[in-house]
């Protein structure tokens, strides 16, 4: 007699991926002399877990719950820079802030999908979010749930990832700027007293974004940040004396935002968002784009995108005006054949400076600022520029073309390059760009010069996403005559 039976048959699918990458260059200046010596070397590591529910294979499992893992690590380190430039102790070197190692947890989270019927979605641990407010880096957990009204509401709390404290080395960039924030160990109450010390920053926010209906997206979202700990009230203390600070958990940051996308697959498309910060009482950024499907081969777009600083609730540049930027311009893209396409744009951007001399009765001041006054504005000011483009691409073989030209008040600057990729028997990559850039900085017309430069690399792909290669960097212009670097890059990807 024979039995046969089966069971369910799970299985754990992983990734594991690495970037790696070396830098070896001088920054010299235009008598010959070293100011800095850089010997950088890059890497991540990244790691990927799924199916950890063990749901079972077949009809129907992208309907079941399901559990993930994922992270990235990044190590960035220099070992060129002068030791010094990292030590609190040595004040004619020392860079606050500066880390000849840091190390940082880009993102380490667990993901709950698809639970009580599809409803319930979280994640837990450190996570990036973007949306219609930035980029945004916390530790905490986020929480969505899925409603019938064709509407995903979402919920978040926890840490925002500030530079400085354990495991974040520079992912400060995603706080809001305007306080120099890091870790002070090691130093004197009175040495570079505007360098403050990290603290914990508790954060919450939420969302409610459309879902199930394939040609629109639409995304409302809000966010407050707090900080904690001590704040300088006078960057400039006798020496003897300790800073005088305030402390208290109060406001950082606390800002709206909207982002919306309708898609016509024939006709086109358009996007907009608006940012909205609480705390200063105005728009720091607006945009939309509108995308129009000018036949099969031909794109045509015109984007608006306005901009205005915003800072943290700390800094003191909430107390001084700043002015907008407004940029308008319009794209081309024509796919003429399976090999050729080509590009083209333009763009003007108008500004305000407030340089002009004190002019009584200006029309931005006003007896709650009267210190606007000392700097009117002097009037709307225009940059313009373009762009031409043109790509290549047959088998194995890539070529593109750029032009770029930008004229302003400042400065001009124009250029071109060419770039090319060639893949020999699917393994042996060779790389090159060759290139001439001018520019003219016309408040310092000494520094105006022509650079020529080209880059050479050479590479080999031992497995699918997995490339060795090397590349060689000449630059040579009038200011530092020639300047070399040298890169290494080796990326993997293993999976289970």
């Amino acid at each position: 007699m024979v039995v046969l039976s089966s069971t369910p048959v799970w299985a754990l699918d992983g990734e594991v991926t690495s970037d790696t990458s070396a830098q070896f260059y001088d920054l010299r200046s235009p008598t010959g002399e070293t100011i800095l010596s850089r010997r950088r070397l890059t890497t991540t590591l990244g790691v990927g877990a799924y199916d950890l529910l063990g749901k079972e294979r077949g009809v129907g499992q992208e309907h079941q719950p399901d559990l993930v893992f994922r992270a990235r690590l990044r190590y960035d380190s220099d070992y060129g820079a002068d030791p010094n430039e990292a030590a609190a102790a040595s004040l004619d070197r020392l860079v606050p802030g500066f880390s000849r190692g840091p190390v940082d947890l880009m993102y380490a989270y667990v993901e709950g999908r698809r639970f009580l019927h599809g409803a319930l979605g979280f994640r837990v641990g450190r996570q990036l979010t973007t949306d219609a407010l930035g980029w945004w880096a916390f530790d905490g957990a986020r929480v969505t749930v899925n409603t019938p009204a064709y509407l995903t509401l979402e919920g978040c709390g926890g840490m925002e990832v500030r530079g400085g404290l354990p495991f974040s080395g520079a992912m400060g960039r995603w706080e809001r700027d305007g306080v120099w924030r890091g870790d002070r160990s090691g130093y004197d109450a009175s040495t570079y007293t505007s360098f403050q010390q990290a603290d914990i920053a508790p954060a919450f926010g939420a969302a409610i974004e459309a879902s199930g209906v394939s040609w629109l997206q639409a995304r409302l979202s809000y966010r407050r940040v707090y900080n904690t700990g001590d704040s300088i009230i006078a960057q400039f203390s006798p020496s003897d004396t300790t800073p005088a600070t305030f402390g208290g958990t109060r406001i950082s940051s606390e800002r709206i935002g909207y982002a919306l996308t309708a898609t016509a697959s024939k006709i086109g498309s358009i996007q907009g968002g608006l940012a909205y910060d609480v705390y200063s009482a105005r728009f720091n950024n607006l945009y939309a784009t509108a995308d129009v499907y000018a036949g099969k081969k031909l794109t045509l777009s015109v984007d608006y995108d306005y901009y205005r600083p915003t800072f943290d609730a700390d800094s003191i540049f909430n107390f001084f005006a700043a002015e907008p930027t407004s940029d308008i311009g319009g794209r081309a893209l024509f796919d003429a054949t399976k090999r050729w396409a080509f590009s083209g744009g333009a763009h003007v951007r108008t500004l305000q400076n407030q340089t002009a001399d004190h002019i009584e009765g200006s029309t931005n001041s006003s007896p709650q600022q009267p210190s606007l006054a000392i700097y009117p504005s002097n009037g709307v000011e225009f940059d313009e520029g373009g762009n031409l483009g043109a790509r290549f691409k047959r088998m194995d073989t890539t070529l593109a073309l750029r032009a770029v030209g930008n004229w302003g008040h400042g400065g001009d600057r124009m250029g071109a390059d060419l770039s090319g990729e060639r893949v020999i028997e699917g393994r042996f990559v060779l790389t090159g760009r060759v290139g001439a850039w001018q520019w003219e900085d016309k408040l310092r017309p000494d520094r105006s010069a022509t650079n020529i430069g080209y880059v050479a690399g050479v590479g080999y792909r031992f497995a699918p996403r997995s490339q060795a290669s090397f590349d060689f960097q000449h630059d040579i212009n009038r200011l530092v005559g020639h300047r070399f670097r040298a890169m290494v890059w080796l990326t993997v990807a293993v999976f289970r």
